[in-house]
């Protein structure tokens, strides 16, 4: 969605930018893969405003959460939805991960379409993914996602089920797969998940 300018604007102070500036300074520090640069961005745009901004924003949360490392595993494997979300809060425990930034995510990635922002079939995906963390850690304290720590509204707002969840673009997006796509076999199976929390 973005092009990246040279790096070289990781080294100039944020608070000396532009709005502008500080979009391509975040959007080059989240191209590096640098964690300390994309916390350094991440602190500098979470104010701005804008699609691409707020887009950007959730982009650099998403990586620092480390919950697509889970993500990853599941769709690796997507028959394990539910024992991986199940038990999620081990897994954050153990890797030192921090899914704030994937619960501000959520709200981030909204902000951002409804500016105008076009999102992919997994940026649904992680927003939805946000949407279930923030819920269930304000209701149990913990990371994991099980139908005791999910209200019905929540599992509907957050899912695909339904035409104003969430994850229901991303659900229409991989209808036309085949059923072996990974895409669409991961998409399924969070939706199918998600459904019977």
């Amino acid at each position: 969605m973005f092009t990246y300018s040279p790096l070289s604007g990781l080294k100039r102070p944020p608070s000396s930018m532009t709005p502008a500036q500080r979009l391509t300074y975040a959007q080059d520090a989240l191209a590096s893969g640098n964690t300390a640069d994309m916390k350094a961005a991440y602190d500098a745009i979470i104010n701005d405003s804008g699609a691409s901004a707020q887009y950007t924003t959730a982009q650099l949360g998403i990586q620092l959460s480390g919950v697509p490392q889970v993500l990853v595993q599941i769709a690796a494997d997507p028959s394990s939805v539910t024992s991986q979300l199940n038990t999620i809060d081990a897994f954050i425990t153990s890797h030192g991960l921090d899914p704030t930034y994937m619960v501000a995510a959520a709200a981030q990635l909204a902000a951002a379409q409804a500016a105008g922002a076009t999102l992919s079939t997994m940026d649904y995906a992680m927003g939805s993914m946000g949407m279930l963390l923030g819920d269930a850690f304000a209701f149990s304290g913990t990371w994991d996602i099980t139908p005791a720590n999910i209200t019905n509204a929540e599992r509907d707002a957050a899912g695909g089920s339904l035409p104003t969840g969430f994850l229901y673009p991303a659900v229409q997006n991989v209808a036309s797969l085949s059923s072996g796509d990974p895409l669409n076999q991961f998409i399924t199976q969070l939706n199918s998940f998600i459904a019977g929390l």
